[in-house]
């Protein structure tokens, strides 16, 4: 279940990506409607994930997109089995 839950989160973000061109109202519309059909159909998701995902579709009605991907990718470290990003030290 949480592995859908995954998938939409990632086809979320390839769709917000900002590529030149781009009708980003749509992207935006495009990946709210993807998230709610995989928050509709994950109700036992961690809630802090859905807490993301819930702010994350409040910055993409507006239309801020690095927002709303920033909020997408920490969701998707509190689904079971994905482990936490730390970046390297150099």
């Amino acid at each position: 279940m949480h592995s859908a839950l995954d998938r939409a989160l990632c086809d979320a973000l390839a769709l917000i990506r900002t590529t030149p061109g781009a009708d980003l109202v749509d992207q935006a519309e495009q990946a709210r409607k993807c998230l709610a059909r995989a928050v509709t159909n994950a109700p036992d998701a961690p809630r802090q994930a859905l807490a993301h995902i819930a702010a994350a579709d409040e910055h993409l009605e507006y239309g801020e997109l690095m927002e709303a991907r920033t909020l997408l990718t920490a969701a998707r470290g509190f689904l079971p089995g994905r482990r936490a990003m730390v970046a390297a030290r150099a």
